[in-house]
């Protein structure tokens, strides 16, 4: 019995080790930084931007997939600050690289063509 006990305790530890199945860099840490203390557009636009840059540099061929959410994060901060057009690619990035998010995606793609929309009418007036 002590060695069934023993042999899933060590299995429990074994398993809580496993390696990360996403490239997350200091994302994760990043992300829950900004949450705890919101910092500006500005700053944040300068940090994600130093982020991406990093994960799209890499060229190993057995890269793990980036973190997901990275891109749709982008793109949202991007609409914040009115660059619409910018913000639908990194939309579409996100959903090429996660399939499971492209409804939401899709939503957040005509968010933003809807936006761009708007602004090109005030630009035009």
């Amino acid at each position: 019995m002590a060695r069934i006990v023993l042999l899933l305790l060590l299995g429990l530890l074994c398993g809580c080790a496993s390696p990360t199945l996403y490239e997350w860099g200091n994302y994760d840490q990043w992300l829950y930084e900004n949450y705890k203390h919101p910092k500006d557009d500005e700053e944040l636009y300068v940090e994600l931007t130093a982020l991406i840059t990093k994960y799209e540099s890499r060229r190993k061929p057995n890269t793990k997939p980036m973190a997901p959410g990275l891109y749709a994060e982008y793109g949202f901060l991007l609409m914040r600050r009115g660059e619409n057009a910018e913000a639908i690619k990194y939309y579409t990035k996100e959903k090429v690289l996660w399939p499971e998010a492209t409804v939401f995606m899709d939503s957040m793609i005509q968010t933003a063509q809807i936006a761009d929309k708007a602004s090109q009418k005030r630009g035009a007036k």
